[in-house]
C-alpha cells in the first residue's frame, strides 16, 4: 500500500513488493496503532483518481530499495491494480500542516487497519512513517490503548488516533520510507 512505512529494523524482513504497501499505510510492527474497522471517515481522492506510487524503503547502508504500484480511487479508497497480494487498499486523509494520515488494511484477506503519517517533503513526495504508540508518553498509552491478543495498541476513535499521530509527528522522524506519487495513465 502507499502509506506504509515501518521502522528500519522491520524493513529487511518484508518482501520487496510489500514494502511499497508499507509506505502508504500498513504497519505490522508491535507498537503501531491499529483498529478493527476504519475510524476515519469522509475519505477523498486527495492524491488523484489514478496514481502510481514509487516507494523507496528507509535508507539501509546508504541504499534504498524501490517498488512501484498503481492504484485507482474506487468509492472511498485506493485499490491496487492487478492481482498482487502484496498491495492492499488504503485511504488518505488531510491532517495537520503538511501531514496526511494513511489508513490501510493490513492485508487483502482482512485484518486490522493500520495507520501512518505521510509528511509532504516536496510536490508529490512524502516521508512515510508508522503512527506508533511508542511515540506517545506512558499516560497517553495507558489512557488510549486497548491491549488485545492481536494488538499492543487497539484504538476505536479518531480522537485516540490523533493523540498518537501528534506524538509521532512531534518526533520529526526522518528515517521513514519515501513515497513519490505520480498521476497514472487512464485506463483504455
Amino acid at each position: 500500500m502507499l502509506l506504509i512505512s515501518l521502522k528500519n529494523i522491520f524493513w529487511p524482513t518484508v518482501k520487496p513488493g510489500a514494502r511499497a504497501l508499507l509506505a502508504l499505510a500498513t504497519c505490522a510492527l508491535a507498537g503501531c496503532v491499529t483498529s478493527t474497522t476504519p475510524i476515519l471517515d469522509d475519505p477523498k481522492a486527495i492524491l488523484g483518481d489514478r496514481i502510481q506510487v514509487h516507494l523507496f524503503t528507509p535508507a539501509k547502508d546508504g541504499a534504498r530499495k524501490h517498488s512501484t504500484a498503481t492504484f485507482d480511487w474506487v468509492g472511498a479508497r485506493y485499490l491496487p491494480r492487478g492481482s498482487s497480494s502484496d498491495f492492499t487498499e488504503f485511504s488518505i486523509h488531510a491532517y495537520e500542516g503538511r501531514d496526511l494520515i494513511i489508513q490501510s488494511r493490513a492485508s487483502r484477506r482482512g485484518g486490522p487497519f493500520e495507520y501512518g503519517l505521510a509528511r509532504r517533503i516536496a510536490e508529490g513526495a512524502y516521508l512515510v512513517i508508522p503512527i506508533s504508540e511508542e511515540d506517545a508518553d506512558e499516560p497517553a498509552r495507558e489512557r488510549f490503548c486497548t491491549k488485545t491478543s492481536g494488538a499492543s495498541c487497539r484504538i476505536t476513535t479518531p480522537e485516540q488516533l490523533f493523540v498518537f499521530a501528534r506524538a509521532t509527528a512531534a518526533k520529526d522522524e526522518e528515517s521513514g520510507g519515501i513515497a513519490v506519487i505520480l498521476p497514472a495513465a487512464a485506463r483504455r
